[in-house]
């Protein structure tokens, strides 16, 4: 259900009832303290919306009936009161929902020309879209035509049911009022049909703001994707290379070992571009990881074992092994990008500082382990490829006897074991 049919018991009560009985009969109602209070909720969420700069004329006229309403209210002079409160909100939800309309429109052009250039970029048809609904022209005709006109929209019609609701009680009172305040009461239906068509519009403006961050998102991973192709495709081209040279090298060695020094200097040169589109390739492959998981590789280091990923302590949920919502991301991520690249085995080793007893800190270094590992198997790298252990308390990277320290000890490695 919409938030805004949350409000309906609180907020529909007092601008409705007053806007049908804005005869007047009203003098048998009693103070309009409701009206009030609405009135000056209405007014507050259109300046959280920013309508002073959006719509501040229609900000302003409901600031100016609010007050109005209230020093009625203060004469006693209830009728009045009721009638400027109910003005007060009409004019707040107005300049609310052309503030929201302002906003929305400049998200949708943004996102559209994010949309566009990633199309260019991957030399596709660049999609139009449906139009944007916030430039749909506005029906002319007495509010009862252009409420008529909005039910019938097959586009507009499944939003803003609530503004529709209220726009439908307003334009249903003009039946029942006097000649002497039709006027404010034709004013007051005109401003919630058009309420309601621009609230209609926002939502469906937002509607499509959805369909365009799914189709950038799905963009953006295609965009990384080639690159990664184009990057493996060089690799082996520069790989091909190298190989006929090497062979060059080795016909041109038994001809005279002047000729193979040059061609050994070639080699080198070659092996360091292969080197380098190598890790090109692997900065490419992290960056797809990284954008398909939604959350950054854990910290790495290099050692004489191979690159070591490390998670901290407050990658788990308090002193359990159960992993935070961000930690399985990044370990997704990891997985995502081991997949893409040859790589050795994998060994997971838990540790943990050395308060408590050894045997639970023991116990506890053990099942974080074989919780990040069973992450790594479900991001896709093979069971068989990794092993995990518990070492407890044992080789400590920082001194436990103070709290940051013993951070620093509770921590898990992912060891990619250099390919020999």
């Amino acid at each position: 259900m919409r938030s805004s049919f949350a409000q309906i018991p609180a907020l529909l009560y007092a601008p409705l009832l007053c806007g049908m009985l804005l005869v007047g009969g009203c003098a048998s109602l009693p103070p309009p303290t409701a009206e009030l209070d609405v009135a000056q909720q209405a007014v507050t969420r259109a300046e959280a919306a920013d309508a002073d700069q959006y719509a501040a004329d229609a900000l302003a006229s409901a600031r100016a009936n609010l007050q109005r309403a209230q020093a009625a209210m203060a004469r006693h002079r209830d009728d009045e009161a009721r009638d400027a409160a109910v003005a007060a909100s009409a004019d707040a939800d107005l300049a609310r929902v052309r503030s929201a309309a302002a906003r929305t429109r400049a998200d949708l052009q943004q996102q559209r020309a994010e949309v566009a250039s990633l199309q260019t970029r991957l030399k596709l048809a660049v999609d139009t879209g449906a139009g944007n609904p916030l430039d749909l022209p506005l029906p002319a005709g007495s509010p009862e035509q252009r409420l008529q006109a909005l039910d019938a929209d097959p586009v507009l019609n499944p939003f803003a049911q609530y503004e529709r609701l209220q726009a439908r009680q307003s334009v249903a009172a003009l039946a029942t009022i006097s000649r002497r305040n039709l006027p404010a009461g034709l004013a007051l239906a005109e401003r919630r049909v058009g309420i309601a068509e621009q609230a209609a519009r926002i939502e469906a403006g937002k509607r499509e703001l959805e369909r365009l961050a799914t189709t950038r998102s799905e963009l953006r991973v295609e965009a990384s994707r080639r690159d990664a192709d184009r990057a493996m495709a060089e690799a082996e081209q520069l790989r091909l290379q190298a190989q006929i040279q090497a062979e060059d090298a080795a016909r041109a060695r038994a001809q005279a070992e002047q000729a193979e020094a040059v061609l050994d200097g070639a080699q080198v040169e070659q092996q360091d571009k292969v080197a380098a589109a190598r890790s090109k390739e692997a900065a490419l492959a992290r960056k797809e990881a990284e954008l398909v998981a939604g959350a950054k590789l854990p910290a790495m280091r290099q050692d004489a074992r191979g690159d070591v990923y490390t998670l901290a302590g407050d990658a788990f949920t308090g002193t359990q092994a159960q992993l935070s919502k961000p930690a399985l991301a990044s370990l997704k991520a990891l997985g995502i990008y081991l997949t893409a690249l040859p790589t050795g085995n994998v060994q997971v080793i838990g540790y943990s500082d050395n308060q408590g007893k050894p045997a639970a800190n023991q116990s506890q270094s053990e099942r974080r382990a074989q919780q990040v590992r069973a992450s790594l198997v479900a991001a896709g790298v093979a069971r068989g490829q990794i092993t995990a252990q518990g070492k407890g308390a044992a080789a400590p990277v920082a001194d436990n006897r103070s709290a940051a320290g013993r951070a620093k000890n509770r921590r898990v490695e992912i060891i990619v074991l250099k390919v020999q």
